[in-house]
């Protein structure tokens, strides 16, 4: 959708042309269906280029060969030995370059570095098949190419440099010499490609499309002045800092609280008034350390990537954005943290976005959905994240991904401490929502005290608004009911009882609730009270999930012992029972999905009460998609 599609252009523009583009990519089914699909389609495909109103149809014709890096090293060696390849352009994200971004330091122990120092001509990795091209490019006397980085890094060219430069000292210390003639241009991409389903589906993009480009090139480039959406400039670092810092960052920042929140398309989350606003008031935080960018209006630019973002034809995927978030937020957020703190200047709305980040880590969302976790130190962060439910405290998994140094930024590990702390007791939903208040002063990221209705009757005989609205002395005697063993503690064994017991109660007491009075919903015939009650039934927790239940026991279990103590019992389940209503927004919109509102209800016991107001604002959008009247105040119950 980027590179490809501009030498598309270029090429019908320039007419016959010397330029063209072999395509590499490392072994993977999906690699192997691409391959097959584009030698089938005479390396054709289509390109969809979608704005809000309308869409432009390409037919991409500027590829003339793909190779299987993992297949066929040697053949991907041969074509970047070939006098005819004049410019390698990388898009292979954070992890491709195998060093630090921050540093530059390679990963000399990676096993793939490793194997392409000991097989040069059969390598791996990226950094390994450039060297090795390079290397009898210097032996054979030819012109080396150019190394042009499309990736979302600041400073791209750089670390492309650092890495290559590095390796090439390890593998033949004559190469350094022969490197100094090769250039490493900076560029800034800027398109929205959501990934396709499959290898045979059409390209989908946005109709907006920017390419800044250092003009520092060894060996001859096409002249791409011919094109309106290439820019050739001398330095790219502002443009950089200004799509990394507002665009990847904004991106990162939102899909945290979006996935937790239930989003899972990026146009439906910002259809909500509260991640809209989120959004901006991020863009405006991080826009004071964007540095001037010549011919580009800061304002204008936030202001066009909510629009960007809000695109309901480009369903590009929450899920997607949140990836890989310990190397993406150490370019996007990381250096404008530092900088803040430098300066003494505030930044709680990026801490707010980093706390949403560790809650996401935990691998479940605000609803009890177990999410798939893909990053490259999830096998270390996430350990990390699940401990904090217990322990509430995100200095460890702070430390743990930005280094001991970050908790020296004023003010910052406070802020992102006590947003957190929020975002469990309160959910991510109620946190949006305050954020007005918040911005003109009413509230602060500090957690407020719940009060806690007092409701004093036995557990068997409540009433649905009575289960979830539990006294302290109901809990203590909850407590001492399930402490079978009267050990003084609650055990996993123990914990999961009790949860089957209340949610078998729950079901018992829903056919005969009043869900004017508990939901703020009416229903007028049996059916509809059936279906609203199916669905609720449904959205419920499955306790014969050990996964589900333990992650229960981690959020009680303060000391991280596996035992839970009555102060633990008695503090903590009322965060994941309490429902705290709030009078829904008279404009909350109404987004059309794949997926229904009520679908998207809680489906483990913690997401299902103690984010129930978010679930019944989903509840009651789905009863006005059908026409029912809804009741805009809550009973007096109901507010307590």
């Amino acid at each position: 959708a980027h590179l490809a599609y501009f030498t598309n252009n270029f090429l019908r523009k320039a007419g016959p042309s010397e330029w063209g583009i072999c395509a590499v990519d490392r072994d993977s089914p999906r690699s192997q269906a691409l391959e097959g699909y584009l030698k089938k389609n005479d390396f054709h495909y289509k390109l969809i280029m979608k704005g809000k109103e309308a869409k432009e149809e390409h037919d991409i014709q500027s590829i003339r060969n793909f190779i299987n890096l993992g297949q066929h090293p040697e053949n991907a060696l041969k074509q970047l030995c070939e006098p005819t390849t004049r410019i390698c352009t990388l898009t292979i994200t954070e992890k491709g370059y195998y060093c630090d971004v921050n540093t530059g330091e390679l990963f000399v122990d990676n096993p793939e570095i490793q194997h392409d120092l000991k097989n040069p001509d059969k390598p791996k990795s990226t950094i390994g098949l450039i060297c090795s091209a390079l290397n009898y490019r210097r032996k054979n006397g030819m012109e080396p190419f150019t190394v042009l980085s499309c990736d979302n890094l600041p400073g791209n060219g750089h670390i492309t440099e650092n890495a290559v430069t590095q390796f090439a000292e390890l593998l033949d210390p004559e190469l350094s010499n022969y490197i100094e003639g090769v250039t490493f241009p900076n560029s800034m991409v800027d398109r929205i490609t959501p990934q396709t389903a499959s290898a045979e589906d059409p390209i989908v993009s946005e109709d907006f499309a920017q390419w800044v480009v250092e003009d520092k090139f060894c060996n001859g480039r096409p002249y791409w002045e011919i094109l309106d959406d290439i820019l050739l400039v001398e330095d790219v670092i502002p443009y950089e800092k200004m799509k990394v810092r507002l665009l990847n960052g904004s991106h990162s920042a939102l899909s945290y609280l979006s996935y937790l929140a239930g989003h899972r398309d990026v146009d439906q989350a910002l259809a909500s008034t509260d991640v809209k606003e989120f959004v901006k008031m991020y863009l405006a935080e991080v826009a004071v350390n964007v540095p001037e960018v010549p011919g580009i209006d800061i304002v204008w630019y936030q202001q066009k990537l909510v629009e960007r973002f809000s695109n309901p034809n480009i369903k590009d995927q929450v899920q997607r954005l949140a990836e890989d978030g310990s190397s993406k937020l150490q370019t996007t957020m990381l250096p404008v943290i530092r900088e803040k703190g430098e300066l003494g200047q505030p930044m709680p709305i990026m801490a707010l976005a980093v706390a949403g980040w560790i809650r996401y880590m935990a691998g479940v969302d605000d609803f009890g959905k177990e999410i798939k976790i893909v990053d490259p130190l999830a096998d270390k962060l996430t350990p990390i994240a699940q401990k904090v439910l217990s322990t509430r405290d995100t200095r460890p998994f702070l430390l743990a991904v930005f280094g001991d140094d970050i908790l020296e930024v004023r003010g910052f590990s406070t802020q992102v401490q006590a947003w957190y702390e929020r975002l469990l007791k309160e959910g991510v939903w109620r946190v949006l929502d305050s954020l007005d208040e918040f911005a003109f002063g009413f509230a602060s990221t500090s957690s407020t005290e719940f009060q806690t209705p007092t409701v004093e009757s036995a557990f068997s005989g409540k009433t649905l608004d009575q289960l979830i609205s539990l006294s302290y002395n109901d809990l203590q005697s909850m407590f001492d009911t399930y402490d079978k063993d009267q050990s003084g503690f609650l055990d996993l064994e123990e914990v999961t009882t009790l949860l089957k017991d209340f949610i078998e109660k729950i079901k018992e007491t829903l056919p005969t609730s009043d869900f004017d009075k508990v939901l703020g919903i009416k229903v007028k015939t049996e059916e509809e009270k059936k279906e609203v009650v199916d669905n609720i039934i449904g959205s419920l927790p499955d306790v014969e999930n050990e996964y589900a239940v333990k992650l229960v026991l981690a959020r009680l279990d303060a000391n991280g012992d596996g035992l839970i103590s009555p102060e633990e019992f008695v503090e903590r389940f009322r965060e994941v029972v309490q429902i705290n209503y709030q009078t829904v927004k008279n404009e909350l919109t109404v987004v059309e999905s794949k997926t229904t509102a009520v679908d998207l209800a809680p489906r483990t016991f913690a997401g299902s009460w103690r984010h129930m107001e978010g679930w019944v604002n989903r509840v009651r959008n789905y009863a006005r998609e059908r026409g029912k009247k809804l009741q805009r105040s809550l009973s007096s119950s109901t507010e307590k």
